[in-house]
């Protein structure tokens, strides 16, 4: 049993007129997969909601199909990033002119893989620090920047640097009237967990436009329950001065990654096609 992952979703609507965030947790199924995700819609919250039903199980049918035989078998990062180009079709399908954020963690057995497309974050605590396993995908980003203006797209400082002066993230799923300039490939990291890895908190950049990480971080270590935590980072977030929706998950993984032969954890592989084919 000593396998489990606690967690606590925390989500405000700020001084925002409407909430188009979206969250969910898959908790440890069958095959031994947990998740955890947080999607920062715009444009409405219809492209959120439609990628927090679907992500994980349309990974999971990916994860059964290889299991079965009926697909050649391939690395976790590949049927990540699989999933993610499937859900921009969901959506786009359905019609909806919405886009979001996406930023997901996924963990089964000590291989983990984070993965995300636009300016939603993963961190991780290593011991007494943190990762960022994610990269925010600014449009000003030199190797985003290139991509889009050599598919003819511009960008424009309206504010602060956005796609054809409309979006300011260079990736996001959904968002058909921005394509191709806006992409839904996801940059994916898959590694192996170790017992550094205390805690892990996933937010929209409501929380890390006014917040260091390290400071949400330590907010998730010393606090035993990551509801408590999430409620926490949530209230400071506010307080900093943050006028965007909020939505922030924290995992509390000591349980999780205490029984685990590793000290460090160690990452095995990135995967980015939209910078490999820049």
């Amino acid at each position: 049993e000593g396998m489990r992952i606690t967690y606590g979703e925390s989500e405000t609507i700020g001084y925002r007129e409407q909430m188009e965030d979206a969250s969910v947790i898959w908790d440890l199924d069958q095959s031994g997969l947990f998740a955890a995700e947080v999607y920062d819609g715009h444009g409405g919250r219809g492209a959120a909601r439609v990628a927090a039903g679907t992500m994980t199980p349309h990974l999971r049918s990916l994860l059964r199909q290889v299991k079965e035989g009926s697909r050649e078998s391939c690395p976790c990062c590949e049927l990540v990033r699989e999933t993610y180009l499937a859900v921009d079709s969901f959506i786009v399908g359905k019609g909806l002119e919405a886009g979001a954020a996406a930023a997901t963690l996924h963990i089964k057995g000590e291989r983990f893989v984070a993965a995300n497309a636009g300016d939603t974050r993963v961190i991780m605590g290593t011991g007494e620090a943190w990762l960022q396993l994610t990269l925010d995908h600014k449009p000003d980003l030199p190797e985003e920047l290139m991509r889009i203006r050599s598919l003819g797209g511009r960008v424009i400082v309206w504010g602060v640097p956005r796609v054809q002066g409309i979006l300011a993230m260079s990736r996001a799923l959904g968002d058909p009237s921005l394509k191709p300039f806006v992409t839904p490939e996801p940059r994916v990291v898959e590694g192996l967990l170790g017992k550094e890895n205390d805690v892990a908190v996933i937010a929209c950049d409501g929380v890390w436009d006014v917040l260091d990480p390290g400071e949400v971080i330590a907010m998730a270590r010393d606090r035993r329950d990551p509801q408590d935590a999430a409620d926490a980072i949530v209230a400071r977030a506010l307080e900093a001065g943050s006028t965007d929706n909020i939505t922030v998950v924290v995992l509390d993984l000591r349980d999780y990654t205490g029984g685990l032969s590793r000290e460090r954890m160690e990452i095995l592989s990135v995967l980015d096609r939209a910078r490999e084919s820049g």
